[in-house]
């Protein structure tokens, strides 16, 4: 699947050094690389894979400034309603002039690699933001361009921990030995994978 943060060769790669071309396990290790992205993602409440031209619909609070915590790398519209949309945000909206819509943190204070977390809407001169249900429309490139080579290493790990508890026997359950998720141990607090995660979590001061 191309939401994953890591690829089937890279785990294979990890768990086979000398290479392999064996298949047999390929849909295991997909369905591991699915757990490990979707835990990851929704405990850091990060998007580490690119999104690109797609559109989000939020709630908006008064004022100029709407939060993004997946990232936002670009806006190509900004569109703004005046009252509640409750119908998913099939209601009004007016466009934002681009010059007026600004990405913060700004570039230079930016970690390397990070997206922006935020939007600010400059000046006065097409509107402000109200507090609404569905208030503004987003239409941009979303979360992290690339998946940072620290959260892939620790998916990585994660997956390769997880398969090869199973061919040990394992943590298993079941007539098929299914492996037991070993996310819990293995991100448990005061762990060096567990650090790396906080570091990036929504939140944690650092964006």
């Amino acid at each position: 699947m191309a939401d994953q943060l890591v690829t089937l060769d890279q785990v294979k790669g990890r768990i086979f050094p000398g290479g392999t071309t064996d298949a047999v396990d390929d849909g295991l290790l997909g369905e591991l690389i699915d757990q490990v992205t979707d835990w990851i993602q929704e405990f850091t409440g990060r998007h580490f894979i690119a999104e690109v031209g797609a559109t989000y619909i939020v709630d908006t609070t008064a004022g100029s400034f709407i939060d993004v915590r997946r990232g936002v790398r670009a806006v190509t519209t900004l569109s703004l309603a005046t009252s509640d949309q409750p119908d998913d945000g099939s209601g009004t909206y007016t466009a934002v002039t681009a010059a007026d819509v600004l990405l913060r943190p700004s570039p230079m204070d930016r970690r390397p690699g990070w997206p922006a977390t935020g939007i600010l809407i400059k000046g006065s001169t097409t509107g402000r933001l109200v507090t609404a249900l569905n208030g503004a429309k987003i239409v941009g490139d979303f979360g992290f361009a690339s998946v940072p080579p620290a959260i892939q290493a620790v998916a990585l790990d994660a997956v390769a921990t997880a398969y090869t508890t199973r061919r040990a026997g394992a943590d298993q359950v079941g007539d098929q030995a299914s492996p037991v998720a070993v996310w819990s141990r293995y991100f448990a607090a005061g762990t060096a994978q567990r650090a790396t995660l906080e570091r990036y979590r929504a939140g944690a001061g650092i964006a």
